[in-house]
């Protein structure tokens, strides 16, 4: 048989009915492209923004990040940017993931449990303060200083020299001017394939926090257009909720 073709059902076309069936098909399959942007423009731009804010802010009252907790260690995360963390780490393998900011610690004791699950991989955690408490974990390395210092960066790249997997959290302090110097000095630590992750690119309005000025969020972006071996992997903003928009900034392979 020629000059026609079947639907599903296998029944003939003519040419026609076939040029009608595909068009009807390709319209079908715009409309849902289409409905999917504006589902995800409306859910980005009012929900999970309110959401955001409204889980962000629960902190000032003792709730919600304020009372989020790894094995009864505070995190001060967002429990939905964990559950990515534990699935770059499963698919990366990262030999070492440098963090900084350690607070109290539980952020490192979390991804070194996920090294512990994974039996590969340790964590060191760099932060000006030393909270008394913090977890003891054999793959937790906790540094003193600021993660800026020079001696610290040369630290850290002694440290790292000869792993075949690099990862790097950024999460101390906030100011723009800080991040970026924390991504111009820890970037070139980072493998190919792998990732540094600016944290709370959610300050100055994006949604949360008007008023705190020039931030993480402007860090990245001037980074960015520092460097083109850097991009945003948008695939971790999955959930919807994260505290790291434009975030996870991915080394190109």
């Amino acid at each position: 048989m020629s000059g026609g073709s079947s639907r599903p059902g296998g029944k003939q076309l003519s040419p026609l009915k076939q040029r009608v069936y595909v068009v009807r098909n390709e319209a079908f399959v715009f409309r849902r492209l289409v409905n999917k942007a504006l589902f995800q423009r409306r859910v980005q731009g009012d929900v999970v923004d309110r959401f955001t804010q409204a889980y962000y802010d629960g902190a000032l009252f003792g709730e919600t990040r304020a009372e989020t907790t790894w094995l009864g260690v505070r995190t001060d995360k967002c429990p939905l940017d964990l559950w990515i963390y534990q699935e770059m780490l499963h698919e990366l393998r990262p030999d070492v993931i440098v963090e900084t900011g350690t607070a109290f610690g539980g952020s490192a004791l979390f991804l070194a449990s996920m090294c512990d699950l994974l039996d590969h991989g340790r964590v060191i955690t760099i932060d000006l303060q030393e909270f008394e408490g913090r977890p003891e974990h054999p793959r937790v390395e906790y540094v003193a200083g600021s993660s800026t210092d020079p001696e610290i960066v040369q630290r850290i790249e002694t440290e790292v020299d000869g792993a075949g997997v690099v990862m790097v959290v950024l999460d101390s302090n906030h100011t723009r001017d800080h991040v970026l110097a924390e991504l111009r000095a820890y970037a070139p630590l980072v493998t190919p394939g792998s990732y540094i992750v600016a944290e709370d690119t959610i300050l100055n309005g994006h949604p949360v926090s008007p008023e705190f000025g020039p931030g993480p969020m402007e860090a990245v972006e001037d980074f960015l257009r520092e460097r083109g071996d850097f991009e945003v992997d948008e695939r971790r903003e999955k959930l919807y909720l994260t505290f790291n928009r434009r975030g996870f900034l991915r080394r190109k392979a």
